[in-house]
């Protein structure tokens, strides 16, 4: 067979796979699930051109893993969830999530997480045992190429071995609030006056990806944390 036809066997191979881009993440507790909506309903009384709408079009979250997958080999990484859940069931019904200030990079607002060592750890597993999934030889996006070195190589490595620029050390847990390019987030902010808050979160999901850093579902899995009964401190609902 000659080089050229390998070639073109490869290429119609690659033409062929699927991907379906998929957010693997925790769940916010039922309270603070509807603190953040509330939150991002009062947000658009002040940023009225803001794309991020909560508990209508996606769901509040915290992301874990974050990337395309060959859509056929879903179903192992589900499976790959399931067997690892013991472990990530262990360290998450007891992980305190702590909601801490408003970061406002570029168009997002978004609700900044505590990263704490039982947080990292469930984003590293949840890498470690699906990363093998990943759809192959995915796209630099253009904001890595104008980063500083030696973070620029070092996203581009992680693109390129796990499909995201954000897993391990790069890790920054978080909830979108917000993604407007109109108006001023600062001032929105400013006026919705986000309070810090911490819970327990009461699973791990698996879902579908919306625009602008958005989850949509839980579609393909939800995971919940075994004895989760915590109280949660800090809540209250936004008029």
């Amino acid at each position: 067979m000659s080089h050229k036809l390998i070639a073109f066997f490869v290429i119609c191979l690659v033409a062929i796979v699927s991907s379906v881009e998929l957010d693997i993440h925790i769940n916010l507790d039922p309270t603070t699930n509807e603190v953040a909506i509330d939150y991002n309903n009062l947000l658009h009384k002040y940023a009225p051109n803001d794309q991020v709408f909560l508990g209508s079009k996606s769901i509040p979250h915290i992301t874990l893993y974050l990337t395309d997958f060959v859509q056929e080999q879903i179903p192992l990484v589900q499976n790959g969830i399931s067997q690892i859940f013991p472990l990530l069931n262990q360290a998450g019904k007891n992980c305190l999530v702590q909601m801490t200030t408003i970061d406002i990079s570029a168009q997002y607002g978004m609700w900044l997480v505590q990263n704490n060592q039982c947080l990292q750890y469930l984003s590293d597993l949840v890498v470690n045992n699906t990363f093998q999934y990943i759809t192959p030889n995915q796209t630099i996006p253009d904001w890595v190429y104008s980063l500083p070195e030696p973070l620029r190589d070092e996203k581009i490595a992680m693109i390129k071995k796990y499909g995201s620029p954000n897993v391990f050390d790069q890790f920054q847990p978080h909830v979108t609030l917000a993604w407007d390019e109109i108006d001023n987030l600062t001032i929105a902010f400013n006026q919705v006056d986000v309070q810090p808050t911490s819970f327990y979160s009461p699973s791990i999901g698996i879902g579908n990806t919306g625009p602008y850093g958005t989850v949509l579902d839980n579609y393909y899995g939800t995971f919940n944390f075994s004895n989760n009964n915590k109280n949660n401190n800090n809540k209250r609902r936004i008029k």
